[in-house]
């Protein structure tokens, strides 16, 4: 698990053979919420991904220390956000932790257990 890992980084690679829409979703469970972490996946065309970064970077906000702040806090089926653009080296920053990575799970806002309860 390579992704847990302080400096460690992995890439996302897709490659769509075919326009359309796709369904996509969690790999992992990691407690209260994982059922809505899901998304649609739009493949499109070259000429149209290229409007749609043009479209982007437009406007809305900018990645950067305190939306990160934002985006790490505890949370459940929060829209997608798109930002126009990132600081600097902000990738590096949060992948060797010069960002303190975002809380763990808070507690009683865990899924609850599987475990059959013992009685007697």
């Amino acid at each position: 698990m390579i992704y847990t890992m302080n400096g460690m980084t992995t890439q996302l690679n897709l490659q769509a053979d075919k326009l359309g829409d796709y369904h996509g979703l969690s790999s992992h469970y990691s407690g209260a919420g994982f059922s809505g972490m899901n998304f649609k996946l739009h493949a499109v065309t070259d000429g149209e991904f290229a409007a749609w970064v043009d479209k982007a970077r437009a406007g809305g906000p900018t990645l950067d220390e305190k939306a990160y702040a934002d985006l790490v806090k505890q949370s459940q089926n929060v829209p997608p956000a798109i930002y126009r653009d990132v600081v600097p080296n902000l990738f590096n920053s949060i992948a060797t932790q010069k960002l303190a990575p975002g809380p763990g799970p808070a507690e009683g806002n865990s899924a609850p257990s599987l475990s059959p309860k013992r009685e007697g």
